[in-house]
Parts: structure tokens; C-alpha cells; sequence
């Protein structure tokens, strides 16, 4: 007979002492944390068996040797997998948009002032006028007989010379409000022209008117010359 010929088979069992070692690889994979360069975010490492894993049988495990047994020798080792597990925190981003919408109304209210006209006709022979312009006050006498009732011309001043008499050089005028409006009346030897300014203040000027118009009406024996003068009480 031929002496016996033993063969090792692949899947023979490998010694303790191997699978010890695996066991060891397999803690400290399970221990090993990986961090990920994104914040909030893990990676962990832990050792599971697989389906279909592939199994070695541990050299070191003579099952000849005297003394030594099958069960001392399991027959198949798992190889160790690690499983990756990756934990992602995300952050929530919240983006408001806010429209307003301002309408702003502006109402200016313009009151006309400044300019003007008036008259009167005391007698069938002349007509005294009274002319407001850009807030200065003028003060003219026109001649009105039957010959030449249309006469346009306008004189003032003691020798009824051609033109107006400026109003404003007259001491009182008022500089603190814009003139807006202005009246005469005349009868007899007396000619009153009244102004108004824009806060509400009417001021009041004498003028003689004896074949002439002459203002203000000279200083007469104790009489000051007139002057514009505000009245009392104010409207």
C-alpha cells in the first residue's frame, strides 16, 4: 500500500491566535472617528460581516498536531468590513425679501399778490389811480373834461408832471410783508390810498389832491407830514 497523503484544504481553520489579532483590528476600526472637512458632519467606522464575505482558514492551525482539535480551530474566519456611515447637518437658509412703498403727496398753495389796479373819479374833471406792481405801490392823477374824456396820460406830484409817484419810499411803508393789494379813494382835497400785505395788514396813506396829486400831504402848520400808518383794529 502507498503511505497516506494528506491536503491541506483553504478553508481549514486558523489559530486563535490570528483571530484574535482580527478582533483587535476590528476594535479599533469600530474606535476610529474620521472627520470631514464640512462642518457638523461625522464619518464612523464600524465592523459588520458580510453576505457572501470570503473566509480564510488560519495557517498557524496545524489540525495533524497531536493534541490539537477541530473545535480549537474554527474552520472559517470572516474577513473584517468596515462600514462607513456619514451623519450630514444641514443648515437651513431663510431669504426674506421686503418691499416698501412710500408715496409722498406735496401740495403747494400759491397765492397771487403783488399786482394791481384801482381808481376813482370824484369830480367830471380828473380821476386818481392807484397801481400795484410786483408788490410796490404807485399813486397817479389823469384829467378827464368833456374835451378828452379818454385822456390817457398820468401825472403826479405838485406839478402834475408826466409819471407815477413810488409809494414805497414813503416812511411806514411796510418791509416785513410783500404788499398784495391796494384801493384809493379821493373827495375834495384829499386822496386815501390803502394797502394790504400778505399776513393780513392794511396800512392807510394820505395824499392831497387840489388840482394836483401830492403824496404824502405835506406838513401843515402842526400836522407832520403824512406817513403810511397800520389801523386799528386790523381785519
Amino acid at each position: 500500500m502507498s503511505p497516506e497523503h494528506r491536503t491541506t484544504s483553504p478553508l481549514e481553520p486558523a489559530p486563535q491566535d490570528g483571530f484574535k489579532n482580527l478582533r483587535k483590528l476590528a476594535a479599533i476600526a469600530t474606535a476610529v472617528t474620521v472627520a470631514v472637512g464640512t462642518p457638523a458632519v461625522a464619518v464612523a467606522a464600524g465592523m459588520t460581516s458580510q453576505k457572501d464575505a470570503t473566509y480564510v482558514t488560519d495557517p498557524h492551525c496545524d489540525h495533524d498536531k497531536p493534541g490539537k482539535h477541530r473545535g480549537d480551530c474554527p474552520t472559517k474566519k470572516p474577513r473584517p468590513t468596515v462600514t462607513v456611515t456619514k451623519t450630514v447637518t444641514a443648515t437651513p437658509t431663510v431669504t426674506a425679501t421686503v418691499t416698501a412703498t412710500v408715496t409722498a403727496t406735496a401740495t403747494a398753495t400759491a397765492t397771487a399778490c403783488g399786482t394791481g389796479v384801482d381808481s376813482t373819479k370824484p369830480n367830471g374833471n380828473e380821476q386818481f389811480l392807484a397801481a400795484l406792481r410786483n408788490g410796490v405801490p404807485f399813486a397817479g392823477r389823469r384829467t378827464t373834461n368833456m374835451n378828452d374824456p379818454d385822456n390817457p396820460n398820468i401825472v403826479s406830484g405838485p406839478a402834475n408832471t408826466p409819471g407815477w409817484t413810488d409809494l414805497s419810499t414813503i416812511a411806514g411803508f411796510p418791509t416785513n410783508s410783500t404788499v398784495c393789494g391796494i384801493s384809493v379813494d379821493a373827495q375834495g382835497s384829499d386822496a386815501f390810498y390803502k394797502i394790504i400785505t400778505q399776513d393780513g395788514t392794511v396800512f392807510t396813506l394820505h395824499c392831497a389832491a387840489t388840482n394836483a396829486l401830492v403824496c404824502p400831504a405835506p406838513a401843515q402848520g402842526q400836522l407832520p407830514a403824512s406817513q403810511w400808518v397800520a389801523v386799528a383794529p386790523q381785519p
